[in-house]
């Protein structure tokens, strides 16, 4: 009778591991593939998007953080995932916008610089300079940095509106 009590328990933890070891292949495989990624990551955007309405309707107080940092880790995912995909640039660019509007800057900034980086022909790139240099002399305070990105944005973008330009410029005097 023992013999049979212990192969059942045996049997039994066998089974158990072997479901585990299936559902964590699963979860693995769901992680590692860019399109599964990017689903996950349009649903959570359309979850954010009404949240956002929600709150501009008072009907809420205040966003879903855990939605935030699912989507954050979710643009961070795809990027590893693919940085080849044009797709990745835009979620780097939404990444560093989230952790602007959550006040880390310099996470803001650190994800700038690496958007900057891989995708050099960023489409909104002179937006993303301009940005960041805002985000670096006002919430950083590193006339540094800001210096760097104002430089950037009129060394690589000659073609700038002439108001930019003129603010550009003066920030930089005034710096």
């Amino acid at each position: 009778m023992r013999i049979y009590i212990s192969l059942f328990i045996f049997l039994f933890v066998l089974l158990a591991c072997e479901r585990n070891s299936v559902s964590s292949k699963i979860t693995r495989v769901g992680l590692s593939n860019f399109e599964y990624v990017s689903k996950r990551i349009s649903i959570l955007e359309d979850t954010l998007h009404t949240s956002y309405e929600r709150l501009m309707r008072n009907e809420i107080d205040t966003l879903p953080m855990h939605t935030i940092h699912r989507l954050e880790s979710n643009y961070k995912r795809a990027f590893t995932l693919n940085r080849k995909n044009v797709a990745a640039s835009i979620y780097l660019d939404k990444l560093q916008q989230l952790y602007l509007q959550e006040r880390k800057y310099a996470l803001s900034i650190a994800w700038t610089d690496t958007l900057l980086k891989h995708y050099p022909f960023y489409t909104q790139k002179a937006a993303l300079l301009l940005n960041a240099a805002t985000t670096a002399e006002i919430y950083l305070k590193d006339q540094q940095k800001m210096r760097y990105y104002y430089e950037r944005l009129l060394r690589e973008h000659p073609k700038l509106k002439k108001e930019v330009v003129e603010m550009v410029e003066f920030r930089l005097k005034k710096s």
